[in-house]
């Protein structure tokens, strides 16, 4: 049982962290890939993906992105403006929202 209990604890992270300087801006967020994960049953609810974003001084929630090895977040402002963070496989990342437009580099931390 020791054994199992040791293999398991090795395993891979169970979520990834973004870290971005965007046009100066500190930006990190982290994305748990098992809210990715497809339903075990079809009856089951759709399940909400969820991230917490640190941007600067603020925080807020947003929807996380993960397409390839591209990674990002989503959320609407609270005027209901759309807010867009995407990061590129190159680490190249670009922050956009209804007044603003950040670019810089991020990197994935595990």
């Amino acid at each position: 049982m020791p054994t199992v209990l040791c293999a398991a604890m090795a395993g891979p992270a169970m979520g990834e962290v973004v870290s971005c300087d965007l046009s100066g801006v500190p930006v990190r967020f982290e994305i748990d890939r098992a809210q990715f994960a497809p339903a075990l049953d079809p009856n089951e609810p759709t399940r909400r993906r969820v991230t917490i974003v640190q941007m600067g001084d603020a925080q807020f929630p947003a929807e996380p992105i993960v397409m390839g090895d591209v990674r990002g977040f989503w959320a609407a402002s609270d005027d209901g403006a759309d807010v867009m963070m995407v990061m590129q496989g190159d680490g190249s990342g670009v922050y956009t929202a209804a007044d603003q437009r950040l670019t810089g580099t991020c990197e994935v931390l595990q």
